[in-house]
Order: structure tokens, then C-alpha cells, then sequence
């Protein structure tokens, strides 16, 4: 997995909490080596589990995964075109979706 995969992935329709928690797994997975996408990568697996966390065992209707989805590939996709276009954009986008992921989930 790397952020073009991650976008790629994040282009679904509709998807259950397992497809969120196989995304956050392989995400983490793809963290673990050492590359200039990792921590990208990090934050989004992190993102899916919490969000997987927060939904388990409680009725979810299709407009919360649709949301979740949205701002997913909109990050993803800041991030994947911030890192194509320079390390400094990719660092502050980086930054800007740690920040975003920390108010959503303390919120």
C-alpha cells in the first residue's frame, strides 16, 4: 500500500466496517517500512481504526461510511499530491491532517 493505492482504495461506493479495518491494516502494514509516505500512511491506518473503533457495535447508516470515505481520499489525495510536489508541501499537509485526525478524534 502506498498513498496512490490508498486513494485507489478510498474511490469505493460503499463499504462494511470490516473492508475500514482491512484498509487500516494494510495501511499500518505499509507503514512499517521505512519511506517517505509512512507516517501518511500511520495517520490514515490510525484514522481507520478509530473510526472502525468509534462505529463497532452500534447501528451505522450508510451516510457516516460515505462521510468517513470522503475525507479519507480527500486527505489521501492532499497528501499523495503535496508528496508528487514537494517535500515542504508534503511535511505541511502531513502536519495539517495530524492536527485535523487529533481534533476529530479528542473532539
Amino acid at each position: 500500500m502506498d498513498l496512490k493505492l490508498a486513494c485507489a482504495w478510498l474511490q469505493r461506493d460503499t463499504v462494511g466496517l470490516s473492508d475500514i479495518e482491512d484498509f487500516a491494516a494494510r495501511c499500518l502494514n505499509a507503514s512499517r517500512t521505512a519511506t517517505r509516505e509512512s507516517a501518511a500512511l500511520l495517520l490514515l491506518a490510525q484514522s481507520a481504526q478509530a473510526f472502525t473503533e468509534r462505529q463497532s457495535g452500534i447501528a451505522t447508516n450508510g451516510e457516516t461510511f460515505h462521510l468517513f470515505l470522503a475525507r479519507s481520499k480527500a486527505y489521501a489525495t492532499k497528501l499523495r499530491d503535496a508528496a508528487e510536489s514537494s517535500d515542504a508541501s508534503f511535511l505541511a499537509t502531513l502536519n495539517d491532517f495530524a492536527a485535523q485526525f487529533t481534533t476529530d478524534v479528542y473532539v
